[in-house]
């Protein structure tokens, strides 16, 4: 098992170097060496065996290249593959909003992925430990004691609508994720809920929630035909190719009211309907009925086309 850093959640880089002066945009300076570093900083440890967090900003311009230097880049030992399109969004328009190549370690008996990270396990699960990181993923495995589906959830540094994800993931025979975008400060739908895709060997699901699903309208009154017609717009069902116990790679696309699904550079499923074009979503989760590998995680919030 793992041993927790401080302030992770974003990709870390794991590196071996010696202690090095430290020197801060003020002009202080201190003794320590380099443990990681994300996109928004660099792990440090000082002579004393104690860490700190500081930012880029807070950095010199030598030590922020420094530190930046000790990066992987995309394909070499975790970073992203989109399909060529989504790349080019992303490079054009992209913000990023989260990474995670979950390449850290964790205690044994508690949940501990590092910010922003949190989980549903104290509150569904009675304390059982759900996620594990393990060889530089993110193993989600429910507990016989649990009363809902694990949530492993974050809210990013800015709401987002449309939007670009990348996630690596392995499914166990019979193994289902769901990747679900929320907005918790929605109270038209319940807990939040928005969209989301959900996948398993037999199926991809694109469902709009807030248009149906958990519309707190439809709440109350499932077995009503005008539920029954805005779940039949609301979600789509297409075929899945998902092998159990393999490696793929998900992209997602929200743009505008369309939502697309690329699994292993192959678009596999799309569907328009309102509820994806929710400019305010604040929330994200990976939800797990059972068990599901993750690793690699991207989120990008795409700023407005030119012209638009």
């Amino acid at each position: 098992m793992k041993t927790p850093l401080i302030l992770l959640g974003l990709t870390l880089v794991t590196v071996s170097l010696s202690a090095r002066t430290w020197t801060s945009t003020s002009g202080s300076t201190i003794e320590a060496e380099m443990v990681s570093s994300n996109s928004m900083g660099v792990n440090l440890r000082r002579p004393d065996g104690s860490e700190i967090f500081v930012k880029f900003e807070q950095l010199s311009e030598a030590d922020r290249e420094f530190a930046q230097g000790g990066g992987s880049e995309a394909g070499e030992g975790g970073g992203y593959n989109l399909p060529e399109n989504l790349a080019a969004m992303v490079e054009e328009r992209g913000v990023l909003l989260m990474e995670d190549n979950f390449n850290r370690e964790d205690p044994d008996d508690i949940e501990q992925l590092g910010e922003p990270w949190t989980t549903n396990s104290d509150s569904r699960a009675m304390g059982d430990k759900q996620n594990d990181l393990v060889d530089g993923t993110l193993v989600m495995t429910i507990s016989p004691r649990a009363d809902h589906a694990i949530s492993t959830n974050f809210m990013p540094k800015e709401t987002y609508g449309d939007c670009v994800l990348f996630v690596r993931m392995k499914l166990e025979e019979g193994g289902q994720l769901k990747l679900a975008y929320n907005d918790k400060a929605d109270k038209s739908v319940w807990a939040g809920h928005i969209n989301g895709v959900t996948m398993n060997e037999k199926s991809i699901v694109l469902a709009d929630e807030r248009s149906a699903r958990f519309k707190m309208e439809y709440r109350e009154n499932k077995e009503s035909q005008k539920y029954k017609d805005a779940m039949e717009a609301a979600e789509k069902s297409f075929p899945s190719d998902i092998e159990a116990d393999e490696w793929h790679e998900v992209a997602t696309l929200h743009q505008g009211d369309t939502l697309t699904v690329f699994i292993n550079g192959k678009e596999v499923a799309s569907h328009t309907s309102p509820g994806f074009d929710h400019p305010t979503k604040n929330h994200f989760a990976f939800a797990v009925p059972d068990k599901a590998i993750v690793d690699d995680f991207y989120l990008w919030k795409l700023k407005p086309a030119e012209g638009e």
